[in-house]
């Protein structure tokens, strides 16, 4: 079916507005090549994203075009004739693409959209993909950060477990035991769910026979073996931290408004939460409160004042509901909490499987059944997609504004962020006053005190409090870039961001009778270039100099990964220092062995993990990353 989406002129528009896109590919396309091929199956297969749209005849900027520019096609019935026929011929299942040809600023051009294969259609496969040592590849192909690429058998595994109706929640680990079930934790389970429903089937039977009728237990040559689901609803702290080392939550606390690069200065407190579900969200729940701001009610006819959180509780019990139930357990990466003074912010692994437009409607998309149906079974969590717009008409009753989030589905990451103040409140607007010459629009305005009091906005994040749709929001973001200079572009594609210029990021005016104790920021480095491509290596030990002089153009990860991995732990890198520290092109480092070390391997971190496209996002080597390098013999 046709959606007003496939439209070629909107889709032409919104890849010149964001220079890439997640679901846009342009392609020269004199005739269909490998290349076009790849995007295909790439689109059919990428889980989540919903397809995508290739645009033949179009070409990438170059010296004499600024922006993505159409060649066009000259036989474009002939073009879409051959790659249907590929489609056909060359999967190992076919992908039913289908195109439209229009002119545009005189050249013809055809759009081809590509859906997304069913769950148990997939993988999309190339027939018989051998490379030159004649060892077969996986012959499937899947979008990335950085364009399309050949899946590793690790890739492949989100799209066989969702073919099979599995998820990961559902495997059960090598080396998982029944006694990796904390006794005390069933028991609580049963508490729980008797306050709920005293009377519950599940609660008559013995253990193994509840956590089977929960799907938490599995019978495997005559023994109960927990799954992820019973290992993290239930599971003993050992048993996660030697079956599921990264799964847990940090709660971090900022004094100030922006992540603090400083290590002795960086952290008011930090906490780690690793113990099962059950009891970690009624403790972090706890935690958030005990650290939110507090005002007091005295309701007429009564003596003594209540106290209420700032943020409602019903709010962050929400939050982090949401964050445990919907993260992607695959993914290496703990939880992140970050309350800053003006903010909370809470980033997990996994997009959200709703699309943006929809967060907020009734009707829930679940990562992990199993899981949501335990949370819900002792009325932690609902199933019936309310949370959002629960949270959103709670805000608005506490005079707060709604929740920012970003959804990223190519990066697999959700950030919520919860702001301690209306959007648009005295101060901001105070604020804003420095802006009055311009006339700023209301969407105008919500980009600038976003960038204001986060550090940075994107597209997604303007979406989220605007509602406006991407090409609108990046046209917001470019007016405010290009006419009015009141923000810096930074980043590329759908990494791109955009800061405060440098000429008015002053400081917010307190509004009268307010209290900005907290309210301090360090603005001194907005805009700045800290880059230091070409860095000086004489700090650096000379056995690791070594390593890097060895290393050959054509270096496989065995000799490479040791060495990013130990210039990591030395200090925080970023990208560029070290494609030019290794003399490797930026993208295929990032692509092939950064992403991979971190979103794979766990071994590298973010140094801004709030923050995905952070202007001075740079790698650190994590607790993990410097276990394996003494595994290697290398001690830091």
């Amino acid at each position: 079916m046709e959606t007003d989406e496939f439209n070629p002129q909107r889709l032409l528009a919104e890849l010149r507005a964001l220079d890439e896109h997640p679901r846009i590919e342009a392609k020269q396309a004199r005739d269909i090549g490998s290349s076009v091929m790849q995007s295909v199956c790439a689109f059919a297969n990428e889980p989540g994203l919903g397809g995508g749209y290739l645009l033949l005849g179009v070409r990438e900027p170059d010296d004499e075009h600024e922006q993505f520019w159409l060649e066009g096609v000259h036989n474009p019935d002939t073009l879409l004739n051959t790659l249907q026929v590929n489609c056909r011929d060359q999967f190992e299942a076919p992908v039913p693409v289908r195109g439209k040809t229009v002119i545009l600023e005189g050249k013809r051009l055809l759009a081809v959209f590509v859906p997304e294969l069913a769950p148990a259609a997939k993988p999309c496969v190339f027939k018989g993909k051998f490379d030159s040592k004649n060892k077969r590849k996986t012959g499937v192909w899947r979008r990335g950060l950085n364009g399309d690429y050949e899946c590793a058998q690790g890739d492949l595994e989100p799209i066989i477990l969702a073919k099979l109706g599995s998820g990961f929640e559902q495997v059960v680990l090598d080396d998982a035991e029944w006694d990796d079930l904390d006794p005390d934790a069933i028991a609580l389970y049963r508490k729980l769910r008797a306050q709920v429903r005293p009377h519950a089937e599940e609660l008559q039977a013995d253990d193994p026979d509840m956590l089977r009728a929960l799907n938490l237990v599995k019978r495997i040559e005559g023994r109960w073996l927990p799954n992820v689901a019973g290992l993290l609803m239930l599971g003993k702290p050992l048993a996660l931290r030697r079956l599921l080392p990264s799964v847990r939550v940090d709660y971090v606390r900022i004094q100030g408004t922006q992540w603090v690069e400083d290590p002795e200065q960086r952290f008011t407190s930090t906490l780690d939460f690793r113990e099962p579900l059950l009891r970690l969200i009624p403790r972090l729940e706890a935690t958030i409160l005990d650290d939110m701001p507090r005002h007091f009610q005295l309701h007429e006819g009564e003596t003594q004042r209540s106290d209420h959180p700032w943020v409602p509780q019903k709010v962050i019990r929400e939050a982090v509901v949401n964050a445990v139930m919907h993260r992607d357990y695959r993914v290496h990466q703990p939880i992140l909490v970050v309350r800053y003074s003006n903010r909370l912010e809470v980033r997990n692994a996994g997009y959200s499987l709703k699309p943006d437009m929809h967060l907020g409607d009734m009707g829930s998309v679940l990562r992990n059944p199993v899981l949501a149906s335990v949370l819900y079974d002792v009325d932690f969590a609902e199933t019936k997609g309310s949370g959002i717009r629960t949270m959103r008409r709670l805000l608005e009753q506490s005079g707060l504004s709604p929740p920012v989030f970003s959804s990223h589905t190519i990066e697999n990451q959700f950030t919520a962020i919860y702001l301690l103040h209306q959007l648009l409140g005295e101060q901001q607007l105070a604020w804003l006053q420095q802006f009055r010459h311009l006339t700023l629009s209301d969407d105008e305005a919500k980009a600038l005190i976003l960038a204001k009091e986060t550090g940075a906005v994107d597209n997604a994040a303007l979406r989220a409090v605007t509602g406006l749709d991407t090409l609108a929001a990046s046209q917001v973001l470019g007016k405010l870039h290009h006419q009015r200079k009141c923000l810096v572009k930074g980043g590329a594609g759908p990494a791109t961001y955009y800061q405060l210029a440098g000429w008015q990021a002053l400081p917010l005016l307190a509004a009268p009778g307010a209290n900005t104790s907290e309210l301090g920021e360090n603005t001194s480095e907005l805009g700045e270039n800290t880059s230091e491509l070409g860095a000086n290596t004489s700090e650096l030990p000379p056995l690791l100099l070594e390593r890097i002089a060895e290393l050959t153009p054509k270096a496989r990860k065995d000799k490479l990964w040791p060495v990013i991995l130990w210039l990591c732990a030395t200090r925080p890198y970023k990208a560029d220092e070290l494609a030019s520290l290794l003399n490797r092109k930026i993208t295929p480092l990032k692509t092939s062995h950064l992403s991979k070390l971190r979103d794979q391997q766990g071994l590298l971190d973010y140094l801004h993990p709030e923050v995905v496209n952070h202007p001075e996002q740079a790698y650190r080597t994590t607790a993990a990353g410097i276990s394996w390098l003494q595994q290697q013999g290398i001690t830091i």
